[in-house]
């Protein structure tokens, strides 16, 4: 019965250590490439920097800045998913909500989202909604 108790305490404490090692995002970082409904962005938008800290994404690039709150919602699935709310941006912007993927190996980061609450996608392909694949500057 001791050994029973021990086993379920330890999966217990390395569940709650596996759901306390939230992926960190946390950086500076270019973009690499990106789609757009299946078109590559274009190339202003492959000029803009992104900062990224523990809950939100920074996007600067021009006279143009956007505040993104974020929220990691499932790290079971692969890809992970993520919730996102535009708190500071170009007129018309402010409350945009996107549901997103994400993907962290090494120091590149890929992120797919749609406007669309009910089409979160599947993958990075970029043929529906935004992808953008971010390298983190050293």
């Amino acid at each position: 019965m001791k050994t029973f108790a021990l086993a379920v305490g330890l999966l217990v404490c390395a569940g709650a250590a596996a759901r306390a090692a939230d992926p960190d995002l946390s950086g500076k970082y270019e973009v690499v490439s990106g789609k757009k409904n299946g078109a590559n962005i274009d190339e202003k938008a492959k000029k803009a920097k992104y900062t990224v800290t523990a809950d939100t994404f920074t996007i600067t690039g021009g006279e143009t800045k956007f505040v993104i709150g974020y929220k990691i919602t499932d790290l079971k699935s692969t890809p992970m998913a993520l919730d996102m709310a535009v708190s500071e941006g170009p007129d018309g912007t402010k409350n945009t909500v996107a549901v997103g993927i994400f993907e962290l190996k090494g120091d590149t980061l890929k992120i797919a989202y749609s406007l669309d609450r009910e089409k979160r996608p599947k993958d990075f392909d970029g043929k529906t909604g935004y992808m953008i694949e971010l390298k983190k500057v050293k």
